[in-house]
């Protein structure tokens, strides 16, 4: 069980620790950040501290004990683990009714009974209507924790229920001197760490796998549609392989970097600063309105996205739509 904390998180977790000594935890936590801040390992590591029979000096959680043990075999019978169906991107209403329906049943222990949901955001409408009405007559000794990176995607409703506990990029000599740390090589963290829009995970995983080169890949061809020099249907070809909602963020990145652009040539920052040059060439011929309606229809086409659709036509979809209106609004 690893619960050691990122170091800027100190803050977070001396907020947690100080409720669960006093046992003055609210019924329902809602946990955001960007992505790559580590407020998902922080959410899991805060559910072992709650449940802990033991827990360490600083309040974490001991890894040793009959609770820590069964945490860490995921048979914690007190425990509502709910992550998004990995082939659908979504919580249906189905695990929420089975994270209520265990909830509401007869405590194991005599702790607390603690439900985790990650990336709550991906609720359907039905799903949050359902956990809503458990938010407002939560069972005694029940703590809900709900983790997410887009917190205006909840309802309302939801929001307002819920302790709502920040996340934040710690400062780039905070988040460098970590990157630094973890790894013997000589590895130039800072274009990483920029990149990643100051998130240190997003910057390792960026180093570890073929994110970064995959966001190369969407970066360039989605310039290259908006310039309409390229075919969409060969650019399509080429990202095909690549998860849609990684081409979704990509894609409106490039977006909002062409707008920030267009309101100042050297805007503080960008998100996608190693493009700027083919930012600032291509930015003249994007008018604010034709770049906000390209972001409507990628809205629109991320509302509508589901795995169930074939990626190859969905993706021409887009880009092809795309390219039409270049075409006809660039000057």
């Amino acid at each position: 069980m690893n619960n050691q904390l990122y170091p800027w998180q100190h803050e977070q977790w001396d907020y947690f620790t100080r409720m669960i000594s006093s046992d003055s935890l609210p019924h329902a936590i809602l946990l955001s950040g960007p992505e790559g801040v580590g407020k998902h390992h922080f959410a899991r590591s805060i559910t072992a501290a709650i449940l802990c029979l033991q827990q360490t000096e600083s309040g974490a959680a001991c890894g040793e004990c009959k609770h820590c043990l069964l945490i860490e075999a995921k048979t914690y019978p007190d425990l509502v683990h709910v992550v998004p169906e990995e082939d659908k991107n979504t919580i249906s209403i189905d695990a929420i009714r089975e994270l209520i329906s265990k909830l509401h049943l007869t405590r194991h222990f005599d702790s607390k009974k603690v439900a985790l949901i990650e990336y709550a955001d991906s609720m359907n409408t039905s799903a949050a209507n359902a956990l809503l009405k458990t938010l407002e007559e939560p069972p005694e000794e029940t703590i809900i924790i709900l983790v997410t990176g887009t917190p205006l995607k909840l309802p309302a409703t939801i929001r307002s229920r819920c302790q709502f506990v920040p996340f934040h990029s710690p400062t780039q000599e905070k988040a460098l001197a970590w990157l630094q740390s973890t790894s013997s090589d000589a590895v130039e963290w800072e274009p990483l760490l920029r990149i990643a829009q100051g998130a240190p995970l997003q910057a390792m995983q960026y180093h570890e796998t073929e994110l970064l080169d995959q966001r190369i890949l969407i970066v360039q061809g989605f310039l290259e549609v908006l310039e309409a020099n390229s075919d969409p249907v060969e650019i399509a070809a080429r990202i095909e392989l690549i998860p849609f909602l990684q081409c979704f963020q990509c894609i409106q990145a490039v977006i909002v970097d062409l707008l920030r652009i267009k309101g100042a040539e050297n805007p503080i920052t960008l998100e996608n600063p190693d493009f700027y040059r083919s930012l600032l060439a291509l930015a003249p011929r994007m008018q604010v309105p034709l770049l906000l309606e390209f972001w409507e229809l990628v809205l629109e086409r991320k509302r509508v996205f589901d795995n169930n659709l074939n990626r190859r036509l969905f993706t021409e979809s887009l880009l092809i739509r795309t390219h039409k209106l270049a075409i006809k609004h660039s000057v």
